[in-house]
C-alpha cells in the first residue's frame, strides 16, 4: 500500500506546468465563469447600442436658464451668466454627465472681471448648475487722463466701465491726479502703485456703518489726490495721499492704509482725529468751518495740525 502511494505522489510531481493549469482551467465552475465572460464581452457593443443616450437627454442638458449664481449686487450686470460663457466661448448647452462640466464652468468664471473667487460649483438634478462666487465691489473712481473715468476696486483691479451709468460716478470716491492709464485688461490691476494706494484709502473711507452712511459721505469729502509717481520702485513705500472736501479743504492723510512705514500713525489713530474734529466743528461746517478753505495735516504725534490761507497754525 505504501507503495502506491509513493507511486502516485511521483506521478503527481512528473506534471508539466501546462498540464497543471489545463487540470486548474477545466473544471466545471471555472468553464461556466469563462464561458460567461465570453459571452458577455460578445454581446456588449449590442446591448450598448439598445441602452438610451442618457447625455443627450433634455433633463441632462445644461443651458444659460440651468446655470445660476450667487446673488449679485445692483451693480453686476443681468446678463453676467451669458457674458462669461461667450467670454470663453462654452458650448450653449452642455451635458450634466460631463465628468468635466464643474471644472470647465468654474474656469469659465474665474476669468470674468466681475469675479473675483469662485468658491463651489454644484451640480444638480434635474439639470441644473449653481456657482457660488464672490464678486468685486467698487471702491472708486479713478478720473484719468484726457478726462476719462475709470473704475476700480479696493486692490486697484479695473473694471468693466461700460457696467457704470454717468449717474454712478457720484456714488464712489474720485481719485485725481492719476498720469496713468491702465496696464493691464478689465479685471487685473492697473499697475501704477499710486493707484493702488489710492484704492485703499477709498475703500477705507466708504465703508459704510449700520445706518449705511459712510464717512465719505458724513464728512463731506469729495477727492482723493494721489501723488505724481515719478518711476522709482523705492518711491511706492513714501507715496503720501491728500484728501479734498467739498468745502474746499484738503486733509493731508500720509501714506496708505496697508503701509508698514515705522514713522506713519496708525489707520485707527487717524481715524479718530478725524472724527474727532469733525465732531467738534460738525454745527460750524465740519472740515470746512471757515470762511477760507484749512489745510488739515493728520499726520503728527501731538495732533492734528492746521493752517489758514493767512499761513496761521494751530494744533487740535
Amino acid at each position: 500500500m505504501a507503495r502506491s502511494i509513493t507511486r502516485k505522489n511521483a506521478n503527481s510531481s512528473r506534471l508539466t506546468i501546462s498540464q497543471r493549469v489545463t487540470r486548474w482551467c477545466i473544471r466545471p465552475q471555472r468553464l461556466v465563469i469563462a464561458a460567461g465572460l465570453a459571452l458577455g464581452a460578445l454581446f456588449w457593443p449590442q446591448v450598448q447600442r439598445s441602452l438610451p443616450d442618457v447625455e443627450s437627454q433634455q433633463e441632462y442638458q445644461v443651458g444659460i436658464d440651468q446655470i445660476t449664481v450667487t446673488p449679485p449686487p445692483r451693480w453686476i450686470p443681468e446678463d453676467l451668466v451669458s457674458q462669461v460663457l461667450h467670454r470663453v466661448e462654452l458650448d450653449e448647452t452642455m451635458s450634466l454627465q460631463d465628468p468635466t462640466l464643474s471644472e470647465r464652468i468654474a474656469a469659465a468664471f474665474v476669468t470674468h472681471p466681475w469675479i473675483l473667487q469662485v468658491h463651489r460649483v454644484t451640480k444638480s438634478f434635474p439639470a441644473r448648475v449653481h456657482v457660488e462666487v464672490t464678486y468685486r465691489t467698487p471702491a472708486a473712481i479713478v478720473h484719468g487722463v484726457g478726462g476719462g473715468f475709470y473704475a476700480i476696486d479696493e486692490s486697484g483691479c479695473v473694471l468693466p466701465g461700460n457696467d457704470f451709468p454717468r449717474s454712478d460716478i457720484n456714488r464712489y470716491p474720485i481719485i485725481e491726479n492719476i498720469s496713468s492709464v491702465p496696464q493691464g485688461r478689465q479685471g487685473q490691476a492697473w499697475g501704477d502703485p499710486a493707484v493702488a494706494g489710492a484704492a485703499q484709502l477709498a475703500a477705507l473711507l466708504n465703508i459704510a456703518d449700520e445706518s449705511g452712511q459712510t464717512r465719505w459721505d458724513n464728512w463731506g469729502l469729495s477727492a482723493i489726490e494721489a501723488p505724481s509717481v515719478v518711476g522709482l520702485s523705492n518711491e511706492e513705500l513714501d507715496l503720501e495721499y491728500t484728501v479734498k472736501t467739498k468745502g474746499g479743504s484738503t486733509i493731508i492723510w500720509g501714506r496708505s492704509p496697508t503701509t508698514e512705514h515705522p514713522g506713519e500713525l496708525a489707520v485707527a489713530k487717524k481715524l479718530q482725529r478725524l472724527n474727532d474734529y469733525h465732531s467738534d466743528f460738525r454745527i460750524d461746517g465740519g472740515f470746512d468751518n471757515a470762511s477760507v478753505p484749512y489745510v488739515l495735516d493728520v499726520r503728527p504725534w501731538r495732533g492734528i495740525s492746521r493752517r489758514m490761507a493767512s499761513g496761521e497754525t494751530a494744533t487740535h
